[in-house]
């Protein structure tokens, strides 16, 4: 499957490999398509499917990722100017999967010649008898992880874009930070080509057919056809729509919500500097919520979501509804208090997004479990995105049958829902 060509020799040839990436190219070469049989084929661009598209095309295999629509697009989980990235994990599986995705942003930085990632430090903080705050803390000390619990004064002075309550529980860590979303979407699609993946965008899977467990037919809106040894399902909310679709007889324990993050600009006459050069990125964990914050990258003002505080859709087509009014008001409530510094009377700027969530929260990275040639690398639950390139390698181990680069991660095979098989349908 893979290609024995020397690494080094490859890097050298990496521009007789590049593909042409345009769709209407695509139409006329269709025929061609068609005679090609992939290594792997990765349906979805996001983070996940983009991931691992290049750690498979740096390996060598022969790939082919499909995106429905356009590169680094605002309509599924991937996109934005910035997403948290962290150590702040109180489960193992995610420590181990972190570490290595440092280093591995560390890569794309040097291949690319481009920034993704800027470490700002990072607090997690809040009522003292939080669990997940306990729970973070002994996972710091498990995993031999710096970090130092603040006091008020101690936080205040280092942090003064916060203001903390007196009996709140403060503990920083320096590694944390923002990775920048859309410009890793579109610096991670370049380096896939140039390690010789073929990218298309604007082309939407309708189908796919497991002929054996060697032979996997795509077929696409428009008429396209595409043979693959393997294929890789990381296409976020609409994992379930091709599943059911392309009769793999599954369902997902799968729910969809409509996320809405919010902008804060300074107060007039504000001297604090809220930018990604001095403010950290926050996590606040209270009775029955949380909430984030990322400083400023690149559109003003700070950003503050409530973690899993939108709407439940159907699907990912549903009609979109308004933010709900007392989940508006709870993120209001939570800047005047937290950060006063920001004019909470009405946000500068709001970006929608989707959170695909299975119901622990954590992640599916895993086999279909009647066909093994049918990877399933979906939802990250709202988490995800700092993990991605990291989560590629792991898949790229999945597909070419290597054991896991992170050992055990039993948190993300299926085995550990109860899924329900539906008979399979006689007609196409």
């Amino acid at each position: 499957m893979s290609n024995q060509q020397p690494y080094a020799r490859r890097i050298q040839n990496i521009q007789s490999h590049i593909v042409n990436n345009s769709c209407n190219n695509n139409k006329k070469n269709n025929n061609n398509n068609n005679e090609l049989l992939y290594d792997c084929v990765v349906v979805g661009g996001g983070i996940t499917g983009s991931s691992a598209c290049y750690q498979m095309a740096k390996e060598g295999l022969k790939v082919l990722m499909l995106e429905q629509f356009q590169e680094a697009h605002d309509r599924g989980s991937s996109h934005g100017d910035g997403r948290i990235i962290r150590l702040s994990y109180p489960e193992d599986t995610y420590v181990r999967l972190a570490k290595m995705a440092y280093p591995e942003w560390s890569e794309i930085e040097r291949l690319s010649n481009t920034k993704l990632i800027h470490i700002t430090g990072g607090l997690d903080f809040g009522v003292p008898n939080a669990q997940p705050l306990i729970d973070l803390i002994d996972s710091y000390k498990r995993n031999n992880i710096d970090y130092q619990i603040l006091t008020k004064k101690e936080a205040e002075l280092n942090f003064p874009q916060f203001k903390f309550h007196e009996n709140d529980l403060i503990v920083f860590q320096k590694d944390s930070g923002v990775a920048y979303a859309s410009k890793s979407i579109k610096t991670i699609w370049s380096l896939s080509k140039r390690f010789g993946a073929q990218i298309l965008d604007n082309k939407k899977v309708s189908r796919i057919k497991v002929e054996s467990e060697n032979l996997i037919t795509i077929l696409c809106e428009d008429q396209s056809v595409y043979k693959t040894k393997k294929i890789v399902l990381a296409c976020g909310g609409w994992v379930n729509q091709l599943i059911h679709n392309s009769q793999l007889n599954i369902t997902l324990p799968l729910e969809i919500s409509q996320e809405t993050v919010f902008y804060w600009e300074p107060k007039l006459n504000n001297t604090i500097d809220y930018t990604q050069f001095s403010n950290p990125v926050s996590i606040y964990y209270g009775e029955s919520i949380c909430f984030y914050t990322l400083p400023q990258i690149d559109i003003r003002g700070v950003k503050i979501g409530y973690h899993h505080g939108g709407n439940v859709l159907e699907n990912m087509e549903s009609i979109k509804l308004p933010y709900k009014k007392e989940n508006y008001n709870k993120v209001k409530e939570f800047v005047g208090s937290y950060m006063p510094g920001l004019n909470n009377d009405k946000e500068y700027h709001s970006v929608v997004c989707h959170y695909t969530n299975t119901s622990d929260l954590h992640f599916i990275v895993d086999k279909h479990p009647r066909f093994s040639n049918v990877i399933i690398a979906s939802p990250c639950s709202g988490h995800g995105f700092k993990f991605g390139p990291a989560i590629g390698k792991l898949i790229s181990h999945l597909v070419q049958n290597k054991p896991s680069p992170i050992g055990s991660n039993d948190e993300f095979l299926l085995k550990r829902f109860n899924i329900n098989f539906f008979p399979k349908r006689t007609s196409a």
